[in-house]
């Protein structure tokens, strides 16, 4: 089973993305102050396997997509939960 890896959101004041694991479940990011920080963290953790997980990763560029990985993973909904919260709060593409 895939990693899975969230686009980054605006969150509390700063930007954050999530993660998820077959091993460690649901994941929220730390908050970055700045875009290119929240970024950089997570290419580090796509080109790191998602903390040491060997399988296969995949990266998502939409809330919609990460959340559709989930639902594919059979998630459980509650786990979906801080995903679906920043469905309003999504980063602007053209910021980037």
């Amino acid at each position: 089973m895939n990693a899975v890896v969230g686009p980054i959101v605006t969150r509390e004041g700063g930007y954050a993305f999530d993660s998820w694991t077959p091993a460690g479940g649901l994941s929220r990011g730390y908050s970055y102050r700045r875009i290119e920080d929240a970024r950089y963290a997570r290419n580090v953790e796509i080109r790191s396997g998602t903390k040491g997980y060997a399988g296969a990763m995949l990266a998502c560029s939409t809330v919609d997509e990460f959340a559709s990985a989930l639902v594919e993973r059979r998630i459980p909904v509650h786990a979906m939960a801080a995903t679906a919260r920043h469905r309003l709060d999504r980063v602007d593409p053209r910021a980037e």
